[in-house]
């Protein structure tokens, strides 16, 4: 299996690309990409699944990639243009995931910028919802009467 696939989180957009290993730098707009290994075979180190990216791209948008292997779920969250990389002999079930530009945008869900500050990022999430308030009663402890309110008139 040799795919490979320029992700491109700003025009919400998989396009299968040729040479992405040899091209990433070019593909992400960045001098020295690093590379993220989503998958190996610790017996034929020649095949992997890896994803090349900026690492500077922290304020660009950005994408969270989900790949399911046997029992396990990897997710990975990478921000800006990232070239995904599919060589060698890739187990099956992360093939077919991998198989065709349409599989991998299934793959993805593109979640705009990336963002350091908690907060931010908390109310980003539900900006329209409020948390549901927590009551002592729910926790399994009886309510303590408030102080002047002891239920006279």
């Amino acid at each position: 299996m040799f795919h490979f696939y320029l992700i491109d989180p700003v025009g919400r957009t998989v396009v299968k690309v040729n040479d992405g290993f040899d091209r990433a730098a070019e593909l992400t707009d960045c001098a020295a990409p690093d590379l993220y290994t989503l998958w190996q075979d610790a017996a034929e180190p020649d095949s992997s699944v890896d994803i090349a990216y900026d690492p500077d791209a922290e304020d660009q948008p950005a994408f969270l990639l989900t790949l399911t292997h046997g029992s396990t779920t990897t997710e990975r969250l990478v921000a800006g243009r990232a070239v995904l990389m599919a060589v060698g002999a890739v187990p099956d079930d992360i093939a077919q995931q991998l198989s065709t530009a349409e599989a991998v945008q299934d793959a993805i869900g593109f979640v705009g910028k990336v963002r350091t500050d908690v907060a931010a990022w908390l109310k980003s999430g539900a900006p329209d919802t409020r948390a549901p308030a927590r009551r002592s009663a729910a926790s399994g402890h009886p309510r303590k009467p408030r102080h002047g309110t002891s239920g006279r008139r």
